[in-house]
């Protein structure tokens, strides 16, 4: 690997607790709004100036003596809002990112489905929907 490349890892934290488990973390895309505009012989696009925020999808196994399991189904059952930061590092945990999702509310917990002739890790699968999508400078 060169000198210069990152090996991302991710990091989120809710309301300032970290939870363990992460294992999946979706991609999060902005994308502005497009409107098609007509012309004589041609139909261009242009943006119409609002962004659609995403929602989140994530991924965490569940772990014996940890409370990632409770974590997500009280949140999801309690109709709780969070602020989420998303802390991007190198493969050696260095900062070089941060992200806010404020308000952050769980609409979907997905126990998923178990197939005995192929079993997997215990986990829990989750949609959060945020209010606003913040890039933080790190300190």
């Amino acid at each position: 690997m060169q000198r210069n490349d990152l090996a991302e890892k991710k990091r989120i934290t809710f309301d300032g607790e970290e939870i363990p488990g992460l294992v999946n973390f979706q991609e999060l895309s902005l994308e502005k709004g497009q409107l098609e505009v007509p012309e004589f012989s041609k139909i261009r696009r242009i943006q119409n100036g609002i962004t659609t925020i995403p929602p989140v999808d994530l991924t965490y196994k569940i772990a014996k003596e940890t409370n990632t399991l409770k974590f997500f189904r009280d949140w999801y059952g309690r109709d709780e809002e969070k602020d989420v930061v998303i802390i991007r590092t190198d493969a050696s945990g260095v900062e070089f990112a941060r992200t806010l999702l404020p308000s952050c509310e769980c609409v979907r917990y997905l126990e998923p489905a178990f197939d005995a002739s192929n079993p997997t890790f215990a986990q829990v699968q989750v949609t959060l929907v945020p209010w606003d999508v913040t890039p933080i400078d790190p300190e």
